[in-house]
């Protein structure tokens, strides 16, 4: 099933030229074998020797890094690192086995169909993108490491070895430039492999002046890649499949050699759907690259890592194990330095140290008082005006008695009650304080260890970056909270709690996803010219979505402009430009929402340091055919400079020396 892309950082051009031929089928050979396939399951591959998943970067510092992988067979593994400080450090693993990991019965039998709207149904055989039904996982750290300095490493599995090389981090003094790179909403499955996106287009001015529309329904490039109509328009869907787009997307962040790669959330297309995760590590660890092996991995959970898929979703008022098996997936994988005075919140939140910067990841995937639309369950009274009736300075202190519109909860699927109850269900003998679920609201572990560690980083002089999934700040889909007219039931807009905390201890700048846009937003809450950027980064491969419309007097669907803090999105403020060139063929030959990330540079000055902030977007470029050629990364024009003076503090109304 697998587009096997042999990923370079040379050749950022040409992986559809290296594409080998998918096994898709189309719908008449499907109807061939469509008696055989009826109530049939995958047979699964036996166990082999070796990696399921490549070695990754985990829980890096300036004088250690931990080293994961994943092998199918009970056998120990062996770490050789050699660098300065240490001659060759040789570590053996022990291997744990994750029975979480095991296919589910719903697994096996499944089938994938995919329908363009174009007329066009592919399939993919049957259970080819499962592995063996056993993992096993390795973690060894390696202590005692120079800061700044670069290491090599051997790591040998069965019968199979793996080399490699990466960087510990600085210390707050001793650098000259660091680079984090951050996108969201990878959101991995072996769907993506036949899927395309829903490619929005803005309700108002959606095209460049002097652009073409774009092509229509019939139209070559609807009969390529199928269309879908949103908000009551024809869209073609956008040209590369979701599998191809994160593979495009990981080579130009490969070859950008940033020293961090952050993930916020949603992950995979459900975490409690075992495919896929295999499809995740496919991309970062195994099959298309290797690139958490060199690069740290810094992931933040989302609401997709407590969502199962086919095999239960949320879960239900009965039975809400999905979930919690769900975020177990994640703790499995992952290894973070987490709380240590509430180890039981294993890796929902935790603290990262980059040299002079201070990264903190947050779990924004539930909070209290629950809410949701479903049960007309709301904290605060409803409204149907922008956010600017709100008064989130007072949220922490005076709750709904200081602002009757607030909202406490970012998903209204399941209660933290029947969380934790369910969680004792999956780990017999546990209690319910037990429970990996933390809340995020005022009062909670998790709220009163972000301010111990914001207020350190300040003390301490560090530069702070803090990332969480649900975008507080969102013009999309999930911008308005549930107490809302035009609700959403997992809108980011209770983490606002957080905003005044943010201001006070000077945070530069928050990533988030979620909303599936590239949107940056200005919060300064007491108007004095200092705050903080918010971004929606959600496009690293999955849905390519634009803001959240409604119907104005005239019944005209119109941008629904919940979030006033916004001051750039790639869909309101980059039309696409289309012309048809002189084959007769139209193209687009710029603008628009695509996939990319946020590259964040971070150079050290005379008076502290300077970061640019680059919305970097990944533009396909297309033969006459429409087949794609190569990707080139390119930088929307919103690009970001905020300096620092010696301590970390945010530099207002900088003026650059003579």
């Amino acid at each position: 099933m697998k587009k096997n892309l042999f990923l370079r950082s040379l050749a950022l051009s040409t992986f559809a030229s290296l594409m080998a031929v998918s096994p898709l089928v189309t719908a008449v050979e499907t109807a061939k074998n469509k008696e055989v396939q009826e109530n049939s399951e995958s047979t699964l591959r036996e166990p082999e020797t070796g990696f399921r998943v490549l070695p990754y970067l985990q829980s890096p510092t300036s004088t250690s890094m931990t080293i994961s992988w994943v092998s199918e067979v009970n056998e120990p593994g062996r770490v050789i690192v050699t660098g300065p400080g240490i001659k060759a450090k040789k570590v053996t693993s022990t291997p744990h086995y994750m029975e979480l990991m095991e296919y589910t019965q719903k697994e096996l039998e499944q089938k994938l169909t995919y329908n363009s709207g174009n007329g066009v149904v592919e399939t993919i055989p049957q259970g080819s993108w499962l592995e063996s039904n056993s993992n096993y996982k390795h973690s060894v750290t390696i202590d005692g490491l120079e800061p700044d300095s670069k290491y090599n490493i051997i790591v040998k599995q069965g019968k199979e070895t793996h080399t490699s090389k990466f960087e510990t981090f600085p210390d707050q003094e001793n650098w000259d430039e660091l680079s984090l790179i951050a996108f969201s909403d990878t959101e991995t499955e072996p769907y993506g492999a036949l899927e395309h996106r829903e490619w929005e287009l803005p309700t108002v001015n959606p095209y460049a002046p002097g652009s073409e529309e774009r092509p229509s329904k019939g139209s070559a490039f609807d009969k390529k890649y199928g269309n879908l109509a949103r908000n009551g328009m024809f869209l073609v869907r956008y040209p590369l499949d979701q599998q191809t787009a994160l593979n495009e997307n990981l080579a130009h962040i490969e070859a950008a050699d940033p020293d961090a790669l952050l993930i916020a959330g949603d992950l995979s297309q459900g975490a409690g759907y075992q495919p896929a995760w295999d499809e995740f590590w496919r991309h970062f660890a195994g099959e298309y690259t290797d690139l958490a092996t060199h690069t740290p991995l810094l992931p933040a959970l989302g609401n997709w890592e407590t969502y199962a898929a086919i095999n239960g979703g949320y879960g239900s008022d009965e039975d809400r194990t999905p979930a919690v098996i769900s975020r177990n997936k994640y703790h499995e994988y992952f290894d973070t330095p987490g709380d240590a005075e509430n180890p039981q919140y294993k890796d929902s939140y935790y603290r990262t140290d980059i040299g002079p910067i201070t990264l903190l990841t947050l779990d924004s995937t539930n909070g209290i008082p629950d809410e949701s639309t479903k049960t007309k369950t709301f904290t605060g009274t409803k409204y149907s005006e922008d956010d600017s009736v709100l008064n989130e300075s007072v949220w922490a202190g005076q709750g709904v008695d200081g602002d009757p519109y607030i909202t406490t909860d970012t998903q209204g699927e399941f209660t933290a009650e029947s969380y934790n109850n369910a969680y004792t269900e999956i780990f017999k003998g546990t209690t319910t304080e037990d429970s990996d679920l933390p809340n995020f609201n005022p009062g909670t572990e998790q709220y009163k260890w972000a301010e111990e560690q914001l207020k350190d980083a300040r003390e301490k002089g560090q530069i702070i970056l803090v990332q969480f999934h649900h975008s507080a700040y969102s013009s999309g889909v999930h911008g308005a909270p549930p107490n809302h007219e035009l609700a959403d039931n997992q809108s980011g807009v209770a983490m606002r709690v957080y905003s005044p905390m943010f201001e006070k201890y000077g945070v530069a700048s928050v990533i988030s996803g979620h909303d599936e846009m590239f949107e940056r937003s200005w919060v300064d809450l007491d108007g004095d010219g200092k705050g903080f950027h918010s971004y929606d980064v959600g496009v690293a491969a999955d849905g390519l979505r634009g803001e959240k419309v409604m119907k104005d007097e005239n019944g005209k669907l119109v941008p629904q402009n919940y979030n006033t803090y916004s001051e750039w999105s790639a869909i309101q403020d980059e039309p696409e430009f289309w012309a048809t060139n002189e084959n007769g063929v139209k193209h687009l030959i710029d603008g628009g929402l695509h996939y990319g990330h946020l590259q964040m540079d971070f150079v050290k000055t005379s008076y502290g340091a300077e970061l640019t902030l680059s919305p970097v977007y990944i533009f396909p470029i297309l033969d006459d055919n429409y087949d794609l050629v190569r990707t080139e990364r390119r930088v929307y024009n919103d690009v970001q400079k905020i300096h620092f003076d010696e301590i970390g503090n945010v530099i207002q109304n900088f003026e650059p020396e003579d």
